[in-house]
């Protein structure tokens, strides 16, 4: 599994039940929800792929899960590098209760994370190793206490925590399997949503 990820969830409860449950495709709320993300933009499907490969997403494809109670895209395009400039029409996109965000990027040597409940943020992280912590809002999560900001380990524990699995590997009984989580993979020209950087 690639180091670099960047990946969106929102559910309505508990993302790791849902996730760890294999969950069944919707591919038409999946359109829908590609086309809220993307207003007025082409999108053009081209195939389908399993969340393992879809973390590290080419700049123009966006990949897009819908299942019952959760909702999941991977793209940089609307992934900022701080967690609290994330686009509004993300969050307004699916109108789940809770929205949670886990980006990395191991040539930058950079993680980010956030989470939001009912629209309201509660945690933003953003670090890199040079020039440090981008972002620090909120109180700290539970995985994260006596941690140090170090960009990789502080990545994978999120991840970890947040969405059940792990670009390590460590391939715990109770993991999430993103192998076993089919997502669809779309093209985006035209796309008029801007992103923070």
């Amino acid at each position: 599994m690639a180091f670099n990820d960047t990946l969106v969830v929102s559910s309505d409860g508990n993302p790791i039940d849902v996730l760890r449950a294999c969950p069944v495709l919707d591919k038409p709320a999946a359109r829908l929800l590609a086309e809220r993300l993307f207003p007025g933009a082409a999108l053009e499907e081209i195939g389908d792929l399993l969340l393992a490969d879809a973390l590290d997403p080419p700049r123009d494809v966006v990949y897009v899960g819908c299942y019952a109670g959760l909702d999941l895209v991977s793209s940089w395009t609307l992934t900022p590098q701080r967690p609290s400039q994330l686009d509004p029409v993300v969050h307004a996109a699916t109108g789940r209760r809770q929205t949670l965000l886990h980006a990395a990027h191991g040539d930058a040597a950079w993680c980010s994370f956030g989470l939001w409940r009912d629209g309201a943020l509660v945690r933003a992280l953003s670090v890199c190793t040079d020039p440090g912590v981008l972002e620090d809002t909120g109180e700290r999560l539970p995985f994260e206490a006596d941690a140090p900001h170090d960009p990789a380990g502080l990545g994978d524990r999120a991840l970890q925590a947040l969405m059940g699995f792990s670009c390590a590997g460590h391939d715990r009984l109770d993991d999430v399997d993103p192998e076993l989580i089919p997502v669809v993979a779309y093209r985006v020209t035209g796309a008029a949503v801007s992103t923070a950087s």
